[in-house]
């Protein structure tokens, strides 16, 4: 019997276990890529929905004052937030209306703040141990301030401001003053 050449061939059908890891890893690689960039968009977005929250809450505590003509101000701790007003008996009062409920940002993230300028702080008007960091007064006006809130583990940082007559923003930089020029 003779042997035909083609029964000496050994066809191989598939892949080997090279390519295939090959291709496990390149899939690896890539769906670690897309959560990572999924996970940073998700954190980055939590923090601006944080920051314009407090801001849109400070200018209605703003247009508030002014309507019922009262000094209202916002006591800011760590990792939370709380509006307060003086009442007819002239001490601060925590607001516990919604929206100006005492509010957390959680444990991932931290608030810091600092008055810019030479403004009045809310600690000027009381003798208490609970008053307000910013101060919003009947006429508009409201201590100039830069709230800054970080996100612990990535350390993304947002920035709302204020220069105390203007709309708070959001920013991605902090407050900067502007350099006085001499013009001749």
């Amino acid at each position: 019997m003779r042997r035909s050449r083609r029964n000496n061939v050994i066809r191989r059908a598939g892949f080997s276990l090279l390519e295939l890891l090959t291709v496990l890893i390149i899939i690896g690689v890539l769906a670690g890529a897309v959560v990572l960039s999924y996970t940073g968009a998700t954190e980055t977005r939590t923090l601006h929905t944080h920051a314009e929250r407090f801001m849109f809450t400070v200018e209605l505590a703003r247009q508030q004052s002014t309507l019922t003509n009262e000094i209202w101000g916002v006591r800011l701790r760590s990792d939370s937030y709380e509006f307060m007003r003086i009442l007819d008996d002239d001490e601060w009062h925590v607001v516990a209306e919604s929206p100006f409920q005492f509010t957390s940002v959680g444990t991932d993230y931290a608030i810091r703040s600092r008055l810019l300028g030479k403004s009045q702080s809310a600690r000027s008007f009381a003798s208490q141990k609970f008053v307000p960091d910013i101060a919003i007064y009947p006429s508009g006006e409201i201590s100039p301030f830069e709230m800054t809130l970080t996100h612990l583990i990535t350390q993304m940082e947002r920035y709302v401001i204020s220069d105390g007559i203007q709309r708070a923003v959001v920013s991605d930089e902090p407050y900067r003053p502007v350099a006085k020029t001499d013009e001749s």
